[in-house]
C-alpha cells in the first residue's frame, strides 16, 4: 500500500516573500494525484516540501505520520523521486547507474530492471553525459520503478519528454499504481493524457490552493477533451 501524506496550514517563504499558503489538505493512499499550476506557483516548492529538502515556516507536512525533513531512511526507501534537477554523473554508463541504485533498495528487482529497459529502449552501455535529456528520464525512471516504491513523487518530468514518452511514462506510472497501491504525486504543466491515469486533481495558483478533487468530482460533467481548458479557466 502507498502512503498517506498530510498537509496542514502549511506556509513557506523565503526572505518573507510567500512561496505557499495556507495549504491545507489530505493525500489518502493510493492515490494518483496531478498537482497542476501556473509556472512559479509554488509546485515544485511543495514537493520539495514533501521531500524534505525544505523546511516548513509554519504548519505541518506528514507522510504516514512522520516529518520528511527528519530524514528517516527506513521510510526513504518507500519513496521514489523522479525530478530533471537530480543529477547524474556524466562519466557514469547507465549500467554503473543502476548498479549504483540497486545498492540502496531491498526490493530492488533486477527482472523487472530488465523490462523496463526493454520497454524504453535504454541503451545500458551508453555514458550518461552523451544521452539527451529525455534519455536519462527514462533512465531514472527505469530505475525508481525497478523497485516497488510505496510513494512516487515526480516533478516536471514528462516536460522533456516527446509524446509517447510521456504516454509510455504515465501508463508504466498507472499500472505502478494499480498494481501496487503505491501513491502517485506527479507536478506537470503537461496536461495531454493525463485524465486517462489520474485520480485526483490539486489545483495551486500563487502559493494557494484552488482545487483538490476526484478527477469525476473535478470534471463534473465537462468533456475530458476540455480538461486543460477547464484547468485554464479556473487559474485564470
Amino acid at each position: 500500500m502507498g502512503f498517506e501524506v498530510t498537509i496542514s496550514d502549511l506556509h513557506y517563504e523565503v526572505n518573507k516573500k510567500k512561496i505557499l499558503k495556507g495549504i491545507d489538505f489530505n493525500i489518502p493512499q493510493g492515490i494518483f494525484l496531478a498537482v497542476l499550476g501556473e509556472n512559479g506557483a509554488g509546485k515544485t516548492t511543495l514537493l520539495d516540501l514533501l521531500m524534505g529538502f525544505r523546511i516548513p515556516t509554519s504548519g505541518k507536512v506528514t507522510i504516514d505520520n512522520k516529518k520528511p525533513f527528519k530524514d528517516n531512511w527506513q521510510q526513504r526507501e518507500g519513496i521514489s523521486y523522479l525530478s530533471e534537477k537530480v543529477d547524474i554523473p556524466g562519466d557514469w554508463s547507465v549500467h554503473e547507474f543502476f548498479k549504483f541504485n540497486r545498492f540502496f533498495y531491498n526490493t530492488y528487482s533486477e527482472e523487472r530492471e530488465q523490462k523496463l529497459i526493454s520497454e524504453f529502449k535504454i541503451d545500458v552501455n551508453n555514458r550518461i553525459g552523451n544521452m539527451s535529456a529525455g534519455e536519462i528520464r527514462r533512465v531514472q525512471l527505469a530505475a525508481a520503478l525497478s523497485y516497488e516504491p510505496r510513494l512516487i513523487i515526480a516533478d516536471e518530468i514528462t516536460a522533456v519528454l516527446d509524446i509517447i514518452g510521456r504516454r509510455k511514462f504515465m501508463k508504466i506510472l498507472h499500472e505502478q499504481n494499480q498494481s501496487t497501491g503505491c501513491t502517485v504525486i506527479i507536478a506537470t504543466n503537461v496536461l495531454e493524457d493525463l485524465v486517462n491515469y489520474i485520480s485526483h486533481v490539486f489545483l495551486l495558483s500563487k502559493g494557494e490552493m484552488k482545487r483538490f478533487k476526484p478527477l469525476d468530482d473535478f470534471l463534473n460533467g465537462h468533456d475530458k477533451i476540455d480538461f486543460s481548458q477547464l484547468v485554464a479557466d479556473i487559474l485564470e
